[in-house]
């Protein structure tokens, strides 16, 4: 592909299942006249299931207005989902089964780096389309996988110095112990070197840790200028709860390159998330004609009262 056609791929392909669009990259499946098939593997259960419900709708929302659009190559757009309930051995499971028995065109699917890692080398393995559409840590690079989400080197850059000029030099790292949280932790690191801070610690978690009281005791005794957190899922969000009761708000400011990707903003009340800070590529409230647009259409689809969009 030339540069020009690759953007061009990814701008059709970011909404949903528009990957079919490209001709020349569609395995046989797709070149019959037959639906084409698209399927998404995307948590509805289990403790990542806070970001995996509203990938689903949109999922499901691309896939309407495409079909509604008349499809792709003249025919229709068939999706299939998946729950793989934060199952490791699952996402193993439903990328074989897209591949060879729905034979998918394209999946879209994973939450974390060790989902997609599960995901990735069986369809490859296969010959299938894989995008990638959360939060990424960067690094990972095969001729059918593509990853749409911001990565730290975006949005620690931004943070970081922010913060450091805000706040001041010190920042207590507390992040998801797997990939994406302790490669987030080491741009953490080089940032506020590069701004004249520095980290006083760095803490990891598994991801179905809930109980912070002993962390936070470390952070008060710390006494940090800032938290700077790279905490995931329904688990992690117990932190935040924890920090407010704990009368810490006010105290110490915290900042997140995750938070709030899972709708934890409006999880919590609006007293223990308010302050937090967080950098990412895109918020609902972004004033903007596009912006304003998908949102109205993503309630008309879904309803505001049971959305996960707010």
């Amino acid at each position: 592909m030339t540069k020009m056609d690759r953007r061009t791929f990814l701008k059709t392909t970011a909404t949903g299942a528009s990957a079919a669009a490209v001709g020349s990259m569609l395995p046989h499946a797709a070149l019959g006249a037959d639906d084409i098939v698209v399927a998404q593997i995307h948590d509805q259960s289990g403790g990542l299931d806070i970001y995996g419900k509203a990938m689903v709708e949109c999922f499901d929302l691309a896939l309407d207005e495409i079909n509604a659009n008349g499809g792709l190559l003249g025919r229709q757009l068939r999706g299939v989902n998946f729950d793989p309930q934060s199952n490791m051995q699952l996402y193993a499971q439903y990328a074989q089964q897209a591949a060879l028995k729905d034979r998918a065109v394209v999946v879209h699917g994973g939450i974390t780096s060790a989902s997609r890692e599960v995901i990735r080398p069986v369809l490859r393995r296969f010959n299938t389309l894989y995008f990638y559409n959360t939060l990424y840590e960067g690094g990972v690079c095969d001729r059918n996988h593509f990853a749409t989400g911001t990565t730290p080197a975006q949005t620690v850059e931004k943070l970081v110095p922010y913060c450091i000029d805000r706040f001041g030099p010190k920042i207590y790292t507390i992040a998801a112990d797997y990939n994406y949280g302790q490669i987030t932790s080491d741009w953490v690191i080089k940032y506020a070197r590069d701004n004249g801070g520095e980290v006083v610690t760095t803490e990891f978690f598994p991801l179905d840790v809930a109980d912070f009281t002993t962390t936070i005791s470390k952070i008060q005794a710390a006494k940090p200028d800032l938290v700077m957190s790279a905490l995931v899922g329904g688990a992690h969000m117990s932190f935040y709860r924890q920090w407010a009761a704990a009368g810490m708000k006010d105290e110490i400011p915290v900042a997140s390159t995750t938070f709030g990707a899972g709708q934890e903003n409006v999880a919590l009340t609006a007293e223990e998330g308010r302050g937090i800070i967080y950098a990412c590529g895109y918020f609902e409230d972004l004033d903007t004609p596009a912006s304003k647009a998908f949102l109205e259409r993503y309630r008309a689809k879904y309803g505001a009262e049971h959305s996960y969009l707010t």
